[in-house]
């Protein structure tokens, strides 16, 4: 019985795809973030601080007001009711004993995007 063996032939997809990945960056690393703060309003970084919070203890509301203070410096900051809607949507992650690691990671996450859709306070005070 003959064994037939065809050569391996890469798609050119992925032959862009590499070439793509090594080619120098045009933008710099401080630019990609300031458009992605600008973009979530600085959801993403608040909502990482107010996650770090929980672990404070008796300093965790002096601690979610200053993410809170922080988040008002970014160019488009979320509305009031956002941050409160996501310092509680975090308080459920970190409340639920029944919840695994990466079930707390999903929550997070979760809660992020709920407050990135509500969008900047610009935006919402239009609609």
């Amino acid at each position: 019985m003959a064994l037939l063996l065809a050569p391996f032939v890469a798609a050119p997809r992925a032959d862009a795809a590499e070439d793509a990945a090594r080619a120098p960056k045009t933008a710099s690393k401080s630019q990609a973030r300031q458009r992605e703060r600008e973009y979530d309003g600085g959801v993403v970084r608040t909502s990482r601080c107010m996650a770090a919070c929980h672990d404070r203890g008796s300093g965790r509301d002096a601690c979610l007001q200053t993410c809170a203070k922080r988040a008002e410096r970014v160019s488009n900051p979320p509305a009031t009711a956002t941050l409160e809607q996501l310092s509680a949507c975090l308080d459920d992650c970190y409340s639920d004993p029944t919840l695994r690691r990466t079930d707390r990671e999903t929550c997070k996450l979760t809660c992020e995007q709920i407050a990135t859709l509500a969008g900047p306070k610009s935006r919402q005070s239009r609609e």
